[in-house]
């Protein structure tokens, strides 16, 4: 009788511990954090710097119509710093990975349009006076965890990547201040 009672025990304690899933560590809670802070970062990010990019070639365009080369290559100087922080952003916006176990339900910076399929009228080539055709704009990541890696390690690199992220968006205030 002792047996079975120890055994029901086992049993209910078993179930309890079973059903609640493995506990996520500190380090994962606040890889996630920083996971969602980048996401947030960088769209608000690409979304400035396409907002900034945007009127350039137009301004570029009346101020050679008006025989103001000076006006002109100072835009065009412009125009080519931002060309040049929208490269190191897609760069970069490539080796984001997303944290083992966390569902994907963002945009990836990609300034919340999706760029895989066709709208009638939209041109995802030039989108807002920006070329995207040399851009991959699938869901896809082109980087992804390697297996094995420790919760701390995780963290990490998403600290890394907001590291990254931090100095492409100082870098991009200091050319439009």
């Amino acid at each position: 009788m002792k047996l079975i009672k120890v055994l029901a025990s086992l049993a209910v304690a078993v179930l309890i511990t079973s059903c609640g899933g493995p506990q996520e560590s500190e380090a994962i809670k606040e890889a996630k954090k920083l996971h969602e802070q980048l996401v947030r970062i960088s769209g608000d990010l690409h979304d400035e710097l396409m907002v900034a990019m945007a009127p350039l070639e137009g301004q570029i365009d009346s101020a050679m119509m008006v025989g103001d080369t000076l006006l002109a290559a100072e835009l065009a100087k412009l125009e080519g710093q931002l060309d040049r922080i929208d490269v190191r952003f897609h760069d970069w916006s490539e080796t984001v990975v997303e944290i083992p176990g966390q569902a994907c339900n963002h945009d990836h910076g990609d300034a919340g349009h999706d760029h895989s399929h066709d709208h009638e009228g939209h041109d995802h080539a030039d989108h807002e006076g920006h070329d995207h055709s040399g851009h991959d704009h699938d869901h896809d990541h082109g980087a992804t965890l390697p297996e094995g890696l420790t919760d701390a390690e995780i963290l990490e690199i998403q600290a890394a990547l907001k590291t990254a992220l931090d100095s492409l968006k100082a870098d991009f205030q200091r050319i439009v201040e």
